[in-house]
């Protein structure tokens, strides 16, 4: 059951707005705080983080997010909703001079890049990507044909680290 609110705040209230008898805050100022706090907030992330990293959690989340998706999409009336938020979205964020500016500027276009290469060449090791740019670029290799090289590349230098080790290992 939950506690009557009050109409008066009490002398130790740290917010003006009607609350519960014990609380020292509304829910809207507790939230406000909490967010305003950096060690609530880190607490928060952490635990989220935490919550996140085991797999079967996140793979429900992943889950009923795509259900929820889908059951919006196959609405009509939700899928006209979301394509005006959308274009509100547009209109009174997206299309602000200031957003575009930063959108298209030469560091966002920097990190949007490096986004789309650590997607694209996620199975290219980082050390071998400029490798592959230039077997691609060369025009003599496909992509295809360029990611089989550098990978069986990569394979035979993980091999010959692995000797090597092993014969250090016997060495000691």
């Amino acid at each position: 059951m939950t506690a009557p609110l009050t109409t008066q705040p009490a002398a130790t209230s740290l917010c003006p707005h009607p609350h519960g008898k014990k609380a020292k805050r509304c829910r809207k100022c507790q939230i406000a705080h909490l967010n305003s706090d950096p060690v609530a907030k880190a607490n928060h992330k952490a635990a989220m983080q935490r919550h996140y990293a085991d797999p079967a959690v996140r793979a429900k989340a992943v889950a009923t997010i795509r259900a929820n998706t889908a059951k919006d999409m196959a609405d009509p009336v939700k899928l006209e909703q979301r394509r005006e938020k959308g274009r509100q979205q547009y209109r009174n964020v997206l299309s602000r001079p200031d957003v575009r500016a930063k959108a298209h500027s030469p560091e966002a276009r920097k990190r949007a890049g490096a986004t789309h290469s650590a997607r694209d060449l996620a199975d290219i090791p980082p050390r071998l990507r400029d490798e592959y740019r230039a077997l691609v670029k060369s025009n003599n290799v496909n992509a295809a044909e360029a990611r089989q090289i550098i990978l069986d590349q990569y394979r035979r230098d993980i091999g010959r680290t692995a000797a090597r080790t092993l014969a250090d290992e016997a060495r000691s």
